[in-house]
């Protein structure tokens, strides 16, 4: 068949071809416009001592050096991964099959002399998955090459770019072992059935330019998923799971009822036709990925779980992570800074606005699920108290612009996990405010449904200008609220903006154990100095609190026996064998001094904050609880 016959250089000389005829027409002989594409082909037939063979083809660089590029950093990873360095054995040739000099440059980049030359680059790739224990890149941001069983291709990994040339067009084919499908957003060119007795197959997809390649994962594995329609969106659903412990088809239906509530709760806001989950399930073994979690990009997401665990938490956590990845098709895709639209790979400049990116999506995550009754009322507001408070072991004075803005470095990179805490808090806030001022009428998806119609996915805002449009759009409230608390640095009250819709702060005492509650331990141990450690916890813990304990003590003895993490679990079995009214005496170390504490037994309890309605609410109160959470 053609596809089995045309190899990439010859398809890349018709292609090349095609468009030097069409530049032949007498229009504007004068000006010659490069429109021919960047060809490159990934070898997953035939892997090289684990790693994947690479190859470009390219033409009419008109500089005597040029420099080509692997991502540093990629969207939606905060960090720098450097994807360069898992790149070897890099070689650049001529027309003739002539090497020209390449010399690296950091981790990287690669300068290629008499670039003029230049036709074709090749290297090999290493994956990330099977040596996770040397590097820190988060596995769905990583890579995995399992011969004949796996590939997990980032494509950001795996090809680069030329610094001029990334606005180019990309074709992409890949080479596999016929057993193995591609799972993607993105349509494959060549669908036909390959010839009879060939042992590989070959696919090409086509990218606009390298963001929309960068932006696209694709999974190869034997195929095991499920495509489902919903209001005009085609969701694909493909799993890999070494042991076949789970099935694509035994996930489907948690997966259809919660992108369902999720298109339901969007409404009108639609920029996407086809959404693709990418599940890899880990063995967990020391040479498989450990980083459990998702990566989000514009109509698809990456997944690592482990294969362990039962597949009725296998789908709640499933669910957990989609439900937020997914609403990223609002969040940047429709809704985005110049930052992000032309992001710089190896120079990024971060944007202001995380509080809108991470912080409106996590938000959606959650507002979307009581809106669909998926949970009620009181689930509702556990978890966002339990965001308030993990918000608070962060910096709660930092402004957040300006921690987005210089989020790759110290000390605002180690706030970094508080965009899906306290960012989710601000748009909150923003809700609350738009329902209060709108008589319960509109809400912050109003908000960004406006500023989808004024942006869209190929216009970008001008990061300084973001608040200003909003100004334009909304309320003085919401735009005061963001220039106090989002660019400025005073802490939220969040009572304030719950009695906007008739809820107070009570505080009810709930039974626990004296050093743990549910899955809330009030101490910690540090490997590093073998000592146990109260956590912020004991504040809410009566029986801690009444004998004195404070945050960052260091536990030595209770009535002279002995504590550190290495006996830690005395603890639990000696204090269940304490008797209400017995003496306790607690040796601790405070500032680098030891001091006593003591107290009697009373019953183990918690002061845990909850949310109830007031009893004095207004009827605007009222109307904004009730379209705030369905009430």
């Amino acid at each position: 068949m053609l596809r089995k016959i045309i190899t990439i250089k010859n398809l890349f000389f018709l292609i090349t071809t095609f468009y030097l005829v069409l530049g032949c027409r007498p229009i504007k002989e004068s000006i010659r416009v490069d429109t021919s594409p960047i060809v490159a082909e990934l070898d997953l037939f035939t892997i090289i001592d684990d790693k994947v063979k690479v190859e470009l083809n390219v033409s009419n660089f008109n500089t005597d050096t040029v420099s080509y590029y692997i991502p540093k950093i990629v969207p939606g990873t905060y960090q720098n991964n450097n994807y360069g360095s898992y790149i070897e054995d890099f070689k650049a040739y001529d027309g003739h099959g002539n090497s020209l000099s390449v010399q690296k440059s950091g981790d990287n980049q690669w300068k290629i002399s008499d670039a003029r030359q230049l036709k074709t680059i090749s290297y090999l790739v290493n994956d990330t998955f099977d040596i996770e224990d040397t590097h820190t890149i988060f596995s769905p941001t990583g890579t995995n090459i399992n011969s004949d069983k796996n590939f997990i291709l980032n494509l950001y990994a795996f090809v680069g770019y030329f610094p001029k040339m990334k606005e180019k067009k990309y074709n992409l084919f890949i080479k596999h072992p016929i057993h193995l499908e591609a799972s993607t957003s993105v349509d494959e060119i060549f669908p036909e059935t390959p010839a009879p007795n060939v042992k590989y197959d070959t696919d090409l997809f086509v990218f606009r330019r390298y963001a929309d390649l960068a932006d696209t994962p694709i999974m190869y594995t034997v195929p095991d998923k499920v495509i489902f329609n919903i209001n005009e969106i085609e969701v694909l659903l493909s799993v890999y799971s070494p042991n076949n412990t789970h099935r694509a088809a035994q996930l489907m239906p948690e997966m259809e009822r919660m992108v369902r509530a999720q298109k339901n709760f969007l409404g009108g806001i639609n920029s996407t036709k086809k959404y693709s989950v990418l599940l890899y399930l880990s063995s967990s073994k020391n040479n498989d990925a450990k980083g459990f979690g998702a990566l989000e990009h514009n109509t698809s997401t990456v997944v690592v779980l482990p294969e362990s665990i039962p597949l009725e938490k296998l789908n709640e956590s499933l669910v957990d992570v989609v439900s937020h990845e997914f609403f990223h098709i609002v969040t940047p895709l429709s809704i985005h800074s110049e930052e992000i639209h032309d992001f710089d790979y190896n120079n990024p400049k971060m944007s202001q606005h995380l509080w809108l990116y991470e912080g409106t999506t996590e938000y959606f995550s959650l507002l979307f699920q009581i809106h669909q009754a998926l949970i009620t009322k009181e689930e509702f507001f556990e978890r966002i108290l339990e965001k308030i408070e993990a918000s608070q072991l962060f910096d709660n004075t930092m402004s957040f612009t300006d921690m987005s803005k210089n989020i790759l470095q110290e000390p605002y990179r180690k706030n970094y996990r508080n965009v899906y805490e306290k960012g989710a808090l601000i748009s909150m806030c923003l809700d609350i405010i738009i329902r209060e001022q709108s008589n319960g009428n509109l809400g912050i998806l109003d908000l960004i449904q406006k500023l989808s119609d004024a942006f869209g996915s190929e216009i970008p805002f001008q990061d300084e200008e973001l608040i200003q449009t909003i100004k334009e759009i909304s309320y003085p409230e919401v735009t005061e609220f963001l220039k106090t608390h989002v660019i400025g640095s005073l802490p939220i009250d969040y009572e304030k903006y719950f009695n906007m819709a008739g809820m107070v702060y009570t505080t009810k005492e709930i039974p626990s154990s004296y050093f743990i509650y549910e899955q809330e331990p009030f101490i910690k141990g540090s490997e590093a100095t073998n000592e146990v450690v109260f956590t912020t916890g004991v504040s809410h813990n009566k029986f801690l609190k009444n004998a004195g304990i404070q945050a960052a003590d260091v536990l030595i003895s209770i009535n002279s026996k002995k504590y550190t993490i290495k006996n830690i679990y005395d603890l639990f079995s000696d204090s269940n064998k304490w008797k209400i009214g017995d003496d306790i005496i607690f040796t601790i170390k405070r500032n680098q001094q030891i001091v006593t504490v003591s107290s009697k037994v009373i019953p183990p309890s918690i002061e845990k904050i909850i949310l109830t309605k007031s009893s004095t609410a207004t009827a605007n109160q009222i109307n904004v609880l009730k379209s705030w959470i369905n009430d």
